[in-house]
């Protein structure tokens, strides 16, 4: 802690003393010094980031000349993405437009920094009511992509990530010692061993199907990413490098990553310096969303790739592959597509998936055109990688049905963040941050909001049998979750009950009964506890206590 202060000062010591115009003008990706380090040149702004382990100015962003004095001190967090739904085993069912959120207006927002972390005790950002909601500083490709698909939908995702680290506040009310708490293993709740989805531990599994999901943890805070780009007699022809083409969606996959870890983490993306030539017409394999990763033509699409790239990249210790074509191909013929088992010269990599190429037109000839907005392709990859299922319950968005966990969760439908049960099980957060409670007692604990960068407690479980839980977790503005609105924030209750099979299933939010929770510009939106509030679920009453930006303290006791 005292080392990164120091580092703070003198990096804010070292920018005092920088003259307010450089003699070479910032370019993104060459060098720079120090960490954070902003300069503006032609009305745009350049930060010093870290990038696969170097540091390098970041994109230019657009400089208000009449705010950017006004607006400098405020750098903000960065956001990432969202949207509709999908599964992996069975089709992705899409809302219907009436249950769609309806968007605001294209806001006049101020220009935001959305590169650098910012500290919770200065607050969340709070521009947005919904994913649908336009932003108006997105840049690059983001923003055609934004700008094309609000025009079909009138929706606009979610492009980027909040990034925050927890700050020095703390909560005020008398917290419980571990007392109360119990074994970290008793809160494991374990996936049955007949169930073919993966929704909670896999104690349960047999050694060779536990291995496997072990190689499948993608993505993960450990990964390596080969991207495969190639190009056909039926694709649009190469103009630019792959990385040009697709470095953003794969910036945005590793800086969510890296972020979500609250431990170590090692992400790599490797992309070859062009598009590698692939002898067969693509659209012979029925590359499509709905189809599985065992078809005919996915397994024999696989086959003729390996034979046709396998000389040109060495695949030594890649985790998984991402299969990409150049943008303006048809978006009908080269579709969103789970791979696997890729049986290369350097061994098997087990996990891999196609994309939508970048062509802004057409949205309404495919099913899953959504799928381009960069939040759809970490979900997707949930599906293609370690095998996460939806949680949207029935999909028939009714507070009287299988709701499931609604249109939270990276997920669901609207998006937002990785809920932070997956997230343990995937390895971003830690036992350490898990209160495991002991079954029938009375506790206060404090969790950290889900989606800001700490190793503080993020996770409280009350193991109710070796199947069934009670999972609480603190939602904030931020990661993912940057487009909710301030209303929305609070404490998510949900029951994982893996003994529930079927689709959707298993994840379920313990509703408020003091309002209607389907108020709001998404599904559920007011679905989280706020303070003073409690919710009842298998014999316990959990209670909302206290609030702030450092997250919640929450009661458990028997009801």
């Amino acid at each position: 802690m005292k080392r990164g202060a120091i580092g703070i000062v003198a990096a804010l010591f070292i920018s005092l003393l920088s003259p307010a115009f450089s003699t070479t003008p910032p370019k993104a990706g060459e060098k720079c010094t120090p960490l954070n380090k902003k300069q503006t040149y032609k009305n745009y702004q350049y930060t010093c980031i870290k990038k696969s382990g170097k540091l390098v100015w970041s994109k230019g962003v657009l400089v208000k000349k009449e705010n950017s004095a006004a607006e400098a001190p405020q750098a903000s967090p960065s956001p990432t993405s969202s949207s509709a739904p999908s599964p992996s085993p069975s089709p992705s069912q899409t809302p219907s437009p009436s249950a769609m959120p309806t968007p605001s207006p294209t806001p006049t927002l101020p220009v935001r920094d959305w590169f650098s972390t910012r500290n919770t005790d200065l607050g969340y950002i709070h521009e947005y009511e919904s994913r649908c909601d336009r932003e108006a500083d997105l840049t690059g490709i983001f923003r055609e992509l934004e700008s094309a698909y609000f025009q079909y939908s009138s929706c606009s995702g979610i492009y980027r990530l909040a990034k925050y680290e927890l700050g020095s506040l703390r909560p005020s009310v008398p917290l419980d010692t571990a007392s109360t708490s119990t074994s970290i293993d008793q809160c494991k709740i374990a996936e049955p061993r007949n169930s073919m989805y993966q929704r909670g531990f896999f104690t349960n599994f047999e050694p060779d199907r536990l291995s496997y999901l072990n190689m499948s943890k993608i993505p993960g805070p450990n990964m390596s990413i080969q991207v495969i780009p190639i190009f056909a007699s039926d694709t649009e022809k190469a103009k630019n490098s792959p990385e040009t083409d697709y470095g953003a969606y794969l910036d945005f996959l590793t800086d969510w990553a890296n972020y979500s870890s609250d431990g170590d983490s090692r992400i790599s993306v490797k992309f070859p310096k062009e598009y590698l030539e692939f002898p067969n017409k693509v659209s012979s394999y029925n590359l499509f969303h709905e189809n599985r990763h065992d078809s005919p033509d996915h397994v024999r699409f696989v086959k003729d790739l390996v034979a046709a790239v396998d000389s040109k990249i060495d695949f030594t210790g890649i985790d998984t592959v991402i299969v990409l074509v150049p943008p303006g191909t048809p978006l009908n013929i080269f579709q969103q597509a789970t791979l696997k088992d890729f049986k290369t010269n350097e061994g098997i990599v087990r996990v891999g998936t196609t994309e939508y190429p970048y062509t802004l037109n057409n949205f309404d000839k495919v099913k899953f055109s959504n799928f381009l907005i960069p939040f759809w392709w970490i979900h997707e990859l949930y599906h293609s990688g370690i095998g996460f299922d939806d949680h949207y319950g029935d999909a028939k968005f009714d507070i009287n049905s299988e709701y499931g966990l609604g249109w939270w969760t990276l997920m669901t439908p609207s998006g937002g963040d990785l809920s932070a049960w997956e997230k343990w099980l995937i390895g971003f957060v830690s036992d350490s941050q898990v209160h495991c409670v002991k079954p029938g007692s009375a506790t206060t604990r404090w969790i950290a909001p889900s989606s800001v960068k700490t190793k503080e407690k993020k996770l409280i479980v009350v193991p109710i049998s070796q199947t069934k839980g009670i999972v609480i977790e603190s939602i904030r503005a931020a990661g993912l979750y940057y487009k909710i609105p301030k209303s929305s924030e609070g404490v998510l209750v949900y029951e994982v009950d893996l003994s529930i099979v079927g689709h959707g299933l298993g994840l379920k939010l313990v509703l408020p009964t003091n309002r209607k929770p389907n108020q709001g510009n998404f599904f559920l939106a007011q679905a989280p506890l706020r303070q003073s509030e409690s919710v009842l679920s298998n014999g316990y009453r959990i209670t909302l206590i206290e609030s702030g930006t450092f997250g919640d303290v929450v009661k458990v006791e028997r009801a």
